[in-house]
């Protein structure tokens, strides 16, 4: 008995080191992307009303001063591809979180940033580029907070509380900006042939970005709908017990 004691005894030791493990690897990644957001939500924020109240050139409309995206773009960049870090918590069962949804919301974030925003220097200075850096850095500065928190279950009812309500009203202004953007990028994408190429090609098959932004913008509400929907019912689960509690008092 005693050296099958013994082995079940290395294997809980075993299994309990791998979570410790994979907790602190969470623990480190979410308070990382928590900085991150939060130097962004800084910045933006306090450069955002003096730079959209600056009177612009007589000559070109060029902005007296970087946007609030300028400042802030290398840290955008930087930490909004990292989440792909999320996908792949996902796909390996790190974390609980739906592959599908994860991918959803990366790719349509990372697609708007990289391809439509920070490609069209035009669009930098814009209230969507403004009002999407912000939507963003506040949504994060509530959800890695909570999440970081939440692994050893010491969340407090309030961060929880805000983390799945900040989101009803950042989430369609942020849908909004990413809708703005791509809608304002076709102009330039279309005038310099963006992403495009046509056939004959090595591999006869011919891409149109201004066809694929137009066809994006139709699915786009609906998707948004999906990934809306799904927060909704995360909420539901998460707050449900909070607003029992209050009915009865």
């Amino acid at each position: 008995a005693a050296p099958t004691e013994r082995r079940l005894g290395t294997t809980a030791t075993t299994d309990m080191a791998r979570r410790s493990m994979k907790e602190r690897y969470l623990i480190a990644y979410n308070v990382i992307q928590a900085c991150g957001w939060a130097y962004v939500l800084v910045h933006a924020t306090q450069h955002a009303w003096e730079f959209h109240q600056q009177p612009t050139r007589a000559r070109g409309g060029a902005q007296l001063q970087s946007s609030p995206y300028d400042i802030v773009r290398d840290f955008v960049v930087t930490f909004q591809v990292a989440s792909f870090a999320e996908v792949a918590h996902s796909m390996l069962g790190i974390t609980r979180s739906p592959v599908g949804a994860a991918l959803m919301q990366w790719c349509g974030r990372t697609h708007v940033l990289m391809c439509a925003l920070d490609a069209v220097g035009a669009l930098h200075g814009t209230v969507a580029a403004t009002a999407l850096v912000i939507a963003w850095a506040l949504t994060e500065v509530v959800r890695y907070p909570s999440y970081a928190l939440g692994l050893y279950s010491q969340c407090p009812s309030w961060l929880n509380w805000l983390r799945y309500t900040i989101f009803i009203p950042l989430y369609p202004l942020g849908a909004g900006a990413e809708m703005k953007l791509m809608y304002d990028a076709r102009a330039f994408a279309r005038k310099a042939n963006m992403y495009s190429f046509s056939m004959p090609n090595a591999f006869n098959f011919a891409f149109d970005y201004v066809t694929f932004l137009n066809g994006l913008l139709i699915v786009y509400p609906f998707l948004f709908y999906s990934l809306y929907s799904y927060m909704f019912t995360q909420r539901k689960k998460k707050l449900g017990h909070v607003t029992s509690v209050k009915k009865q008092q």
